[in-house]
Protein backbone atom coordinates (compact mmCIF):
# COMPACT_ATOMS: atom_id res chain seq x y z
CA UNK A 1 0.00 0.00 0.00
CA UNK A 2 2.60 2.47 -1.07
CA UNK A 3 1.62 5.98 -1.87
CA UNK A 4 2.92 9.04 -3.56
CA UNK A 5 3.28 12.00 -1.23
CA UNK A 6 0.37 14.38 -1.72
CA UNK A 7 1.09 17.88 -2.93
CA UNK A 8 -0.82 19.58 -0.10
CA UNK A 9 -3.24 19.04 2.78
CA UNK A 10 -6.24 19.10 0.47
CA UNK A 11 -4.84 16.07 -1.33
CA UNK A 12 -4.43 14.22 1.98
CA UNK A 13 -8.08 14.92 2.82
CA UNK A 14 -9.21 13.74 -0.59
CA UNK A 15 -7.20 10.54 -0.28
CA UNK A 16 -8.70 9.86 3.15
CA UNK A 17 -12.24 10.38 1.82
CA UNK A 18 -11.59 8.06 -1.13
CA UNK A 19 -10.06 5.39 1.10
CA UNK A 20 -13.01 5.48 3.49
CA UNK A 21 -15.40 5.43 0.58
CA UNK A 22 -13.71 2.31 -0.80
CA UNK A 23 -14.06 0.54 2.54
CA UNK A 24 -17.71 1.50 2.80
CA UNK A 25 -18.45 0.39 -0.77
CA UNK A 26 -16.68 -2.92 -0.17
CA UNK A 27 -18.89 -3.48 2.86
CA UNK A 28 -22.03 -2.61 0.90
CA UNK A 29 -21.00 -4.92 -1.94
CA UNK A 30 -20.47 -7.79 0.47
CA UNK A 31 -23.81 -7.10 2.15
CA UNK A 32 -25.74 -7.22 -1.12
CA UNK A 33 -23.76 -10.22 -2.37
CA UNK A 34 -24.73 -12.23 0.72
CA UNK A 35 -28.37 -11.20 0.42
CA UNK A 36 -28.52 -11.96 -3.32
CA UNK A 37 -27.11 -15.45 -2.68
CA UNK A 38 -29.66 -16.05 0.10
CA UNK A 39 -32.49 -14.81 -2.13
CA UNK A 40 -31.32 -17.09 -4.93
CA UNK A 41 -31.29 -20.06 -2.58
CA UNK A 42 -34.79 -19.15 -1.33
CA UNK A 43 -36.13 -18.80 -4.89
CA UNK A 44 -37.08 -15.15 -4.37
CA UNK A 45 -36.49 -13.98 -7.93
CA UNK A 46 -37.68 -10.38 -7.50
CA UNK A 47 -35.32 -9.94 -4.55
CA UNK A 48 -32.50 -11.60 -6.50
CA UNK A 49 -32.90 -9.05 -9.30
CA UNK A 50 -33.12 -6.05 -6.97
CA UNK A 51 -30.17 -7.16 -4.85
CA UNK A 52 -27.98 -7.88 -7.87
CA UNK A 53 -28.79 -4.41 -9.25
CA UNK A 54 -27.75 -2.86 -5.93
CA UNK A 55 -24.63 -5.02 -5.84
CA UNK A 56 -23.65 -3.92 -9.35
CA UNK A 57 -23.97 -0.24 -8.43
CA UNK A 58 -21.96 -0.65 -5.22
CA UNK A 59 -19.21 -2.46 -7.11
CA UNK A 60 -19.23 0.35 -9.67
CA UNK A 61 -18.85 2.91 -6.86
CA UNK A 62 -15.89 0.92 -5.54
CA UNK A 63 -14.29 0.86 -8.98
CA UNK A 64 -14.74 4.60 -9.50
CA UNK A 65 -13.21 5.42 -6.11
CA UNK A 66 -10.31 3.04 -6.72
CA UNK A 67 -9.64 4.53 -10.14
CA UNK A 68 -9.64 8.04 -8.68
CA UNK A 69 -7.11 7.04 -6.02
CA UNK A 70 -4.86 5.63 -8.73
CA UNK A 71 -5.21 8.85 -10.73
CA UNK A 72 -4.04 10.73 -7.63
CA UNK A 73 -0.92 8.56 -7.40
CA UNK A 74 -2.13 6.13 -4.75
CA UNK A 75 -1.63 2.38 -4.90
CA UNK A 76 -4.78 1.08 -3.21
CA UNK A 77 -4.27 -2.17 -1.41
CA UNK A 78 -6.71 -5.01 -0.94
CA UNK A 79 -9.75 -4.42 1.20
CA UNK A 80 -10.86 -6.79 3.95
CA UNK A 81 -13.58 -9.26 3.10
CA UNK A 82 -17.00 -8.16 4.10
CA UNK A 83 -18.17 -10.33 6.96
CA UNK A 84 -21.62 -10.87 8.33
CA UNK A 85 -24.77 -12.81 7.81
CA UNK A 86 -27.58 -12.40 5.34
CA UNK A 87 -30.97 -11.99 6.97
CA UNK A 88 -33.36 -12.08 4.06
CA UNK A 89 -36.51 -11.48 6.10
CA UNK A 90 -37.19 -7.73 5.97
CA UNK A 91 -33.82 -7.08 4.33
CA UNK A 92 -35.21 -3.76 3.14
CA UNK A 93 -35.14 -2.23 6.63
CA UNK A 94 -31.44 -2.90 7.11
CA UNK A 95 -30.61 -1.95 3.52
CA UNK A 96 -32.45 1.37 3.79
CA UNK A 97 -30.63 2.20 7.04
CA UNK A 98 -27.27 1.31 5.48
CA UNK A 99 -28.06 3.41 2.42
CA UNK A 100 -28.98 6.34 4.67
CA UNK A 101 -25.50 6.02 6.16
CA UNK A 102 -23.99 6.10 2.68
CA UNK A 103 -25.96 9.24 1.81
CA UNK A 104 -24.73 10.92 5.01
CA UNK A 105 -21.11 9.95 4.26
CA UNK A 106 -21.16 11.34 0.72
CA UNK A 107 -23.00 14.52 1.74
CA UNK A 108 -20.34 15.10 4.39
CA UNK A 109 -17.53 14.35 1.94
CA UNK A 110 -18.96 16.85 -0.53
CA UNK A 111 -18.89 19.58 2.13
CA UNK A 112 -15.08 19.36 2.07
CA UNK A 113 -12.67 21.10 -0.26
CA UNK A 114 -12.31 18.83 -3.30
CA UNK A 115 -10.91 19.00 -6.79
CA UNK A 116 -13.45 19.06 -9.61
CA UNK A 117 -12.98 15.46 -10.75
CA UNK A 118 -13.33 13.99 -7.26
CA UNK A 119 -16.34 16.20 -6.57
CA UNK A 120 -18.01 15.01 -9.77
CA UNK A 121 -17.46 11.35 -8.88
CA UNK A 122 -18.77 11.80 -5.34
CA UNK A 123 -21.83 13.72 -6.57
CA UNK A 124 -22.66 10.91 -8.99
CA UNK A 125 -22.27 8.31 -6.26
CA UNK A 126 -24.40 10.39 -3.87
CA UNK A 127 -27.17 10.55 -6.47
CA UNK A 128 -27.03 6.77 -6.82
CA UNK A 129 -27.04 6.21 -3.04
CA UNK A 130 -30.09 8.45 -2.66
CA UNK A 131 -31.91 6.36 -5.26
CA UNK A 132 -30.85 3.18 -3.47
CA UNK A 133 -32.20 4.53 -0.18
CA UNK A 134 -35.51 5.57 -1.69
CA UNK A 135 -36.19 2.71 -4.10
CA UNK A 136 -33.95 -0.16 -2.95
CA UNK A 137 -33.11 -0.88 -6.56
CA UNK A 138 -29.93 -0.37 -8.53
CA UNK A 139 -28.76 0.54 -12.02
CA UNK A 140 -28.29 4.21 -11.19
CA UNK A 141 -24.67 4.39 -12.33
CA UNK A 142 -23.67 5.30 -15.87
CA UNK A 143 -21.03 3.22 -17.60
Amino acid sequence: MGRVEPVNDVDIGIVEILREGRQRERGQSAFYRRLAAAAEEAGREDDVERLNELLADEQHHLSRLTARLIELGEKPGPLPRGEGTAVLDDWQTEARAREAGEVAFYKSALSRQLDGETRSILQEILHSERQHREQLRGKWMSA
